[in-house]
């Protein structure tokens, strides 16, 4: 049987092992084996390391965003072929799924092609964020992007979004705008010019009092607005407030990241959570619900990737290429280091 290297964990908080001795899988039906050429590093990997949330089996194998090129498909698959660029989220906790090995396997219908606009390492930073984001604002809000890469006509009503400068935050912007959506996102002043370059109409300050940041909700939209995003896991009282107190909207919405905290959401607002974490877990009804929502989506998401009207977000290279970069990387993150997303590049094409 083939092996091939990467990085294990023995066990939550065990170290990062390299490693030469993993089994190369092979795809099956609707399958490809992958060569991981670069990762995007995200909160999720020192979360995994440190609990084991959602890892599925020891010595485990972890990664989430990442780009690569096919090497051969499975039985039935019709979307990918070898020589194919792809990119996207990895299925979490599964070791044969998971990028942080030298080739590993995917589910044609839930990665994306790579368009000629796009580089490798651009790829890279859009997995998780665009997929997050896209189960907010597509299902959990109700939205629908245009099937031909457009941007939908300008609408006179805002979509408020907390957290606009994080990953999943700049993505949330980027959707909204090509929905044709008004964007005001939160964001720390020092950082607005980043929300702004996604697309966002106005910023507000996430760093102040509560009551603050409601009035400049109201002031800055009047009111008009009937969905509001977080992408920081800590706005929900803010979010149910400005719902409550400064939306003049009948039906309202309220869509976060956080999947594990208690919420209390008033009869009057739908309330939607993203679970990406389950993400392929076919023997699971979320992850059913989830992995078939995503696949719908994927045509689209390429489309307008290819267009434009949804991007890559700026990133910073990581510190050579391999798997100790790969490690660095991750240290770098939990050290708050990392001014932008971390691409780490693994091997050569």
């Amino acid at each position: 049987m083939a092996t091939q290297s990467g990085i294990t964990i023995a066990g939550p908080n065990e170290p990062y092992t390299i490693v030469n001795d993993i089994s190369r899988p092979t795809p099956g039906p609707k399958q490809a084996l992958v060569r991981c050429l670069a990762v995007g590093i995200n909160p999720v990997e020192p979360l995994q390391h440190h609990t084991g949330l959602l890892i599925s089996e020891w010595p485990a194998i972890i990664g989430s965003d990442c780009a690569g090129v096919v090497l051969e498909v499975g039985s039935g698959c019709e979307r990918l072929k070898p020589g194919d660029y792809v990119y996207g989220c990895a299925p979490l906790g599964q070791n044969k799924f998971t990028p942080f090995q030298d080739a590993f396997l995917v589910e044609e219908n839930v990665f994306l092609k790579k368009s000629d606009n796009l580089t490798v390492e651009e790829t890279a930073t859009v997995g998780a964020g665009l997929l997050t984001a896209g189960l907010c604002f597509l299902a959990g809000m109700e939205l629908k992007l245009s099937e031909d890469g457009t941007r939908a006509p300008e609408k006179d009503e805002w979509v408020v979004i907390l957290g606009g400068t994080g990953t999943v935050g700049q993505f949330a912007v980027q959707i909204a705008r090509a929905c044709g959506y008004k964007v005001l996102a939160s964001c720390s002043p020092s950082k607005a010019s980043a929300a702004e370059k996604n697309g966002a109409t106005a910023t507000f300050n996430n760093r102040g009092p509560v009551d603050e940041q409601l009035a400049e909700i109201k002031k800055i939209t009047g009111g008009n607005f009937a969905r509001i995003f977080d992408s920081t896991a800590y706005g929900y009282d803010i979010m149910v407030k400005a719902l409550e107190t400064c939306s003049t909207a009948t039906t309202k919405y309220l869509t976060s990241v956080d999947d594990w905290s208690p919420f209390n959401t008033p009869s009057t607002i739908k309330e939607y959570r993203a679970e990406l974490g389950h993400l392929c877990r076919l023997n699971e009804p979320i992850g059913q619900t989830v992995t078939k929502e995503i696949a719908s989506w994927i045509p689209t998401f390429e489309t307008h990737l290819a267009a434009g009207t949804l991007k890559p977000i700026e990133y910073q290279l990581g510190d050579g290429v391999g798997w100790e970069s790969v490690i660095r990387g991750i240290q770098d993150l939990e050290a708050g280091k990392a001014a932008k997303k971390i691409v780490v590049r693994i091997q050569d094409e």
